[in-house]
């Protein structure tokens, strides 16, 4: 321990120049405190979250109360603590027998409803529910000072129908009583809770059967009943439904179920089919186990309702979301112009969206971001030659990054291209925009915006498949399983497509078994995929810190400062929207 605590001098610098291994700190633990560094934590001021809407007396909650009175008398014969937390680290319940640790617990806010993930409080036992396993951490191997004189015991609960990390236990104690011996003891009792919530499952699944067999009264129409890891269908929804549908109609029955709407609403299947799913709950007392969704195919004579895509202007790519369908309709409306600029975020396939229309003749491409380190005259040059080379479209990336008097030369070296001859630009923003004036975007007027995939969600289960296909290439196939899928469409993806497409190659080259599930994700990944979801203020606030750490090239300094807030308040409000910048490149 005294290693440990010389150690943490290497904490004083800046994350970035910590080293790889630090020889007396245990690399769990060594990982932990360099992301906590990463999120803007400080050892000397870190204080748990704090989320008064969570639900205490939860489905989990009631599950490990009994199992706990049964190892009372061993609670009551030592000082210690012993917590439930859910999936993000949220303190649900906490036994302490000692009124006077129970005191001293208080006092650091290690209370329900309170936050000890790492993101709030750095390295603690919570750390177990990021790597999966269990975990003993022992007075200064803390990211926080204020919890040196403690050592701490955790395991994750892991359901055994979906392999999911629901929870974990966690004892806590004083640093002079730690024994080896407690983390064997909160590993038995993770998995006699596992074994408790396996028992549960198949009563859940037994309801879930009952409420199918009372609804299924008319073969001919599609009904399913369906949770997170279980799906009954009649031969009609069968017919309907394809394998990645599962995680679509789930996520549509909690929100439905959630805002308690009973009326049909509109849902596009993987495949393009749109449909109407009229929803109802499955209840056990009170709780909600699952829905029931009877389903019914929108008529082909329905125009406005059903998936309008023109045909194909936008060959090569794949989508059939609303937002999406507006997008190939729009195309299809402008036609062939002499000038289009595509504007979209960075990341949302823009540039693909622009080769696209370009075709099918050869098209060129050429990157105005590469116009500051080539120099303003070889950029002139390149645009020339290419519209004087032989009968290709061109597309200009990254427009918006020229400066005014290079916009404008680009502009006059368009107007001298030859006739017949299509030229493309993509850019974030678009000719009507706050900030530097462009000369180049003005001369446009036919723009097409793509939108973001967090607006396209709907699309997920198509662009996964596209782009696990191009990542495999001839190699074996690889299949996405429903709890996967349902993961990722939790996610804002603030780098759209292109991030999709960076985790779909890494999960490809990873990927042993021909599948990829909610298991394989990277740790970060899960973690935010697990978070609860923001407000709608609160995405705003985390949509405007995010842009502003983009404009200030993740220096938080200059970031708080454009915000108007100080430094400790940006890393505050870091802390408590969840986001982890440790995974952002700016």
């Amino acid at each position: 321990m005294r290693a440990v605590h010389h150690a943490r001098e290497l904490l004083d610098g800046a994350a970035a120049h910590m080293p790889e291994k630090a020889g007396a700190v245990r690399p769990v633990v060594y990982d932990s405190w360099k992301r906590s560094k990463l999120q803007g934590l400080d050892p000397d001021s870190v204080a748990p979250g704090y989320y008064p809407e969570i639900e205490l007396d939860s489905y989990l909650t009631r599950v490990v109360a009994p199992l706990v009175e049964r190892r009372r008398g061993a609670l009551d014969a030592a000082m210690c603590a012993l917590s439930l937390t859910d999936q993000d680290g949220r303190l649900l319940r906490r036994w302490v027998p000692n009124t006077s640790f129970a005191g001293r617990l208080d006092s650091l806010s290690v209370l329900p409803r309170f936050s000890v993930a790492e993101s709030h409080v750095g390295t603690t036992s919570a750390i177990s529910l990021l790597s999966g396993t269990p975990v003993l951490v022992r007075g200064p191997e803390h990211f926080s000072e204020v919890f040196h004189a403690l050592s701490c015991a955790g395991a994750p609960i892991v359901h055994p129908v979906t392999r999911r990390i629901v929870g974990s236990i966690d004892l806590t104690c004083r640093l002079e009583d730690t024994s080896p011996f407690v983390l064997s003891w909160v590993v038995e009792l993770a998995a006699d809770v596992q074994r408790a919530l396996r028992d549960s499952a198949s009563r859940r699944e037994r309801l879930l059967l009952d409420s199918y067999l009372a609804h299924n009264r008319d073969a001919r129409h599609p009904l399913v009943t369906l949770d997170r890891n279980t799906i009954i269908t009649n031969a009609a929804a069968a017919r309907l439904i394809g394998g990645m549908d599962q995680a679509v109609l789930w996520e549509h029955a909690s929100r439905a179920i959630g805002e308690s709407a009973t009326a049909a609403r509109s849902v596009v299947l993987a495949d393009g089919t749109r449909v109407s799913i009229e929803t109802r709950p499955v209840t056990d007392g009170p709780d909600v186990v699952g829905a029931v969704l009877k389903i019914k195919q929108e008529s082909a004579r329905e125009p406005s309702r059903r998936t309008a895509r023109p045909a194909t202007p936008l060959s090569g790519l794949v989508g059939h979301s609303a937002r999406w369908t507006a997008l190939c309709a729009q195309a299809a409306r402008i036609g062939p112009v002499d000038r289009l600029l595509v504007v979209g975020e960075q990341g949302s396939g823009r540039a693909a969206v622009a080769r696209s229309l370009a075709q099918p003749g050869p098209v060129r491409l050429l990157d105005a971001a590469q116009a500051g380190s080539s120099g303003h005259e070889r950029w002139l040059r390149d645009v020339e030659t290419e519209l004087d080379g032989p009968d290709e479209n061109l597309v200009l990336r990254h427009v918006d990054l020229l400066d005014p008097a290079l916009a404008q030369a680009t502009d006059a070296a368009l107007r001298r291209r030859p006739t017949g001859r299509q030229v493309f630009a993509t850019s974030e923003v678009g000719p009507i925009a706050a900030g530097r004036r462009n000369p180049l975007l003005d001369t446009f007027v036919d723009v097409l915006e793509v939108p973001p995939l967090r607006d396209r969600l709907d699309d997920l289960p198509t662009l996964l498949a596209a782009l696990t296909a191009r990542s495999v290439g001839d190699g074996p196939v690889v299949r996405w399983m429903p709890d996967g899928v349902q993961a990722l469409s939790r996610l804002d993806w603030p780098g759209n497509v292109a991030s999709l497409d960076a985790l779909v190659r890494g999960l490809v080259a990873r990927c042993r078994t021909g599948y990829i599930g909610a298991r394989d994700l990277p740790a970060d990944v899960a973690a935010r995929a697990s978070r609860r979801p923001l407000a709608m203020l609160e995405q705003a606030e985390a949509q405007a810190i995010m842009r502003a750490l983009q404009d200030a090239g993740g220096n938080k300094h200059r970031a708080a400062e454009s915000l108007g807030i100080a430094r400790s308040t940006l890393y505050r409000k870091v802390r408590a929207l969840g986001l982890d910048l440790s995974t952002t490149a700016f």
